[in-house]
Parts: C-alpha cells; sequence; structure tokens
C-alpha cells in the first residue's frame, strides 16, 4: 500500500473509482436524471454499488447459454436452431433485416474474423392448433395440439470475439438496471402528480413494475432532491439480482413444434432448454449468445438489398 493509500484509508477516503466504474456511472447518471450531478462527490457515493453491480452484470452476462451456431446445416442438425426458426431461410431474412448486422459489417475493417458473435432475443409463443395425432394405437384427426414457435427475432451486442460480445452484454445488462430505475422513478412521480383518478388502464398495468420499490425508496423518489434520489438509486443497485435475472427454462417439442403433452414423451421429442430475462420489460425475452459465419451475413445483406430494388422497380 503506498503512502497516499495508506493515508486515504486512516482519513477515511475512499479510493477513487476505476475507469470502467466511472464510465458506467457517468451513463447512469445521464439515464437517471443528470441533476445527479450537483451531489457533492456523487461519484464516489455511487461506485461501490455500481461495482457490485458490474459484477452482477458480469455474472448474468456468463450465464447466457452460447455460442449457438445460427446457419443452415445448424437448422438441420441442433433442435433448438430448428425451433427458433420457422425455416432455413428464416435465418437469412433475420441476418439482412438487422440493422445491427448492417453496422457491424460496415464497420468492420480489412482484417475481419470469419466470424462474429451477437446475442440474439426471441420471444416464444404459443397457439392452438388442430392436427392428427396417434393417441395410444389409434390415430385420430382434428385434435387439439400446442404450438410452439418464436418471433421478434432480435440481434444485438455484436462483436468479433465471444469475449467482447460478453463484454457488451455486461454493460447492456447495467444500462438496463439504470433504465428500469428512472422508469420507476418517472411513473411513480407521474401518478402522484396526476393523482390516481386520472390514471388510465394501460397506466395501472406498470404498477406490479413499481411496486419494486420499497418505501424509502418512494419518499427519497418523491422528495425530488438530487441527494435523496441518489440514495434511492444506490438501494436499487444494491438489489440489482431482483430487477433483473435470468429464469430457465424448457420444454418439449417434436420437429413440428408440438409440444409434448408429457415430460416423458417418447423419442420423437427434443427437449429445449433456455433462459428468459426477466426484467423491466414483461414480455421475457428468451436470450442465447449466438456465432454466426460473416459471408452468411455479407451474402443475407445483399439479397435483401436485391429484394429492396425490386420493389422499388
Amino acid at each position: 500500500m503506498g503512502i497516499l493509500s495508506g493515508l486515504g484509508h486512516l482519513l477515511g477516503l475512499a479510493e477513487s473509482p476505476d475507469a470502467a466504474t466511472l464510465e458506467a456511472i457517468g451513463r447512469a447518471v445521464e439515464t437517471v436524471d443528470p441533476l445527479l450531478k450537483v451531489v457533492y462527490g456523487y461519484e464516489s457515493k455511487l461506485a461501490p454499488a455500481v461495482g457490485r453491480a458490474l459484477d452482477y452484470c458480469a455474472e448474468l452476462a456468463a450465464a447466457i447459454p452460447g455460442p449457438v451456431d445460427i446457419s443452415s446445416h445448424a437448422f438441420g442438425a441442433d433442435p433448438l436452431v430448428h425451433a427458433m426458426f420457422a425455416a432455413p431461410g428464416n435465418i437469412g431474412e433475420m441476418l439482412g433485416r438487422s440493422r445491427e448486422v448492417r453496422k457491424f459489417l460496415a464497420e468492420s475493417g480489412p482484417g475481419a474474423t470469419e466470424e462474429f458473435f451477437a446475442l440474439l432475443g426471441i420471444r416464444a409463443r404459443e397457439k392452438t392448433v388442430m392436427a392428427t395425432a396417434l393417441r395410444g394405437e389409434t390415430l385420430q384427426a382434428e385434435v387439439p395440439q400446442q404450438l410452439l414457435y418464436f418471433a421478434d427475432h432480435t440481434l444485438g451486442a455484436l462483436g468479433d470475439s465471444h469475449e467482447i460480445t460478453r463484454r457488451r452484454l455486461q454493460a447492456a445488462s447495467f444500462d438496463s438496471l439504470a433504465r428500469g430505475f428512472a422508469g420507476c422513478v418517472a411513473e411513480l412521480r407521474q401518478e402522484h402528480d396526476g393523482g390516481a383518478s386520472e390514471w388510465s388502464a394501460a397506466q395501472d398495468a406498470h404498477a406490479e413494475r413499481r411496486r419494486v420499490l420499497n418505501e424509502s425508496q418512494r419518499q427519497a423518489i418523491l422528495s425530488r432532491t438530487p441527494e435523496d434520489l441518489l440514495r434511492a438509486f444506490v438501494e436499487w443497485l444494491a438489489t440489482a439480482p431482483e430487477h433483473l435475472y435470468l429464469e430457465p427454462t424448457e420444454v418439449s417439442v417434436d420437429r413440428m413444434g408440438v409440444i409434448a403433452p408429457t415430460p416423458d414423451a417418447d423419442g420423437n421429442y427434443s427437449t429445449l432448454k433456455f433462459p428468459r430475462l426477466i426484467g423491466r420489460d414483461r414480455r421475457q425475452w428468451i436470450v442465447l449468445v449466438t456465432r454466426i459465419r460473416r459471408q452468411d451475413a455479407v451474402a443475407a445483406l445483399e439479397s435483401q438489398d436485391q429484394a429492396n430494388r425490386f420493389l422499388l422497380i
């Protein structure tokens, strides 16, 4: 321990936050309320809670499964990829429509790798269909079955390496925590200012999200002083695992996406395991880290551009 560091400990002074923590604090303050900057020593007061939240977000990012290869070959070989896309061509359509992929490839240098990595977010949907099914030894027509399918395929946190994507996922997770708190602040203040009688049914749907605030946080937010808001934000970050977490999910389906009626179904079914990301967005994204061949992405973008030209003609 150096002389200055030792003196700082004797005087009860906190060590300066590192660059990564300071960067995260800067993003969080801009998201929650820039007025937090008027609080004397706001960076040093936020640093311990932000540091612990970043550590948690790194663990969260590391727990997301993958990398899973996304390609036409994987569609035929991997039951999970087969379930996520209705047909092999949908993989190319996803890549071709992705603004993130287009931007990432445009910014890639001459020494770009043959593959890149990205977070794939999708939403699971179920619908009832009528189809023929085998019941015991009897083939029955018009049997109701639950069909699993996936929608809203979205790519993010793209990187040339697995490690880069994981680091970007850590940052994105922390930013999500800050946005979650900022959303609760805005909703609580709007509810308080407008009066409960003026709130519509749609606004009342947000009540569940505001219940995660304890009474001291509510009072701090409603006091509207930067000092109290900073204290409430520190408390929010201290309970990060309650606001953003992964929920393991598994379901057994056949090659057509029909959900197995019982867990011990015959060998025609595959058990899919994936996590749902639970946070402020209650629509619950299923998340996986994917590996994508660059040439597949380039071909998909070219195909999309060609389709767009035909539409213009």
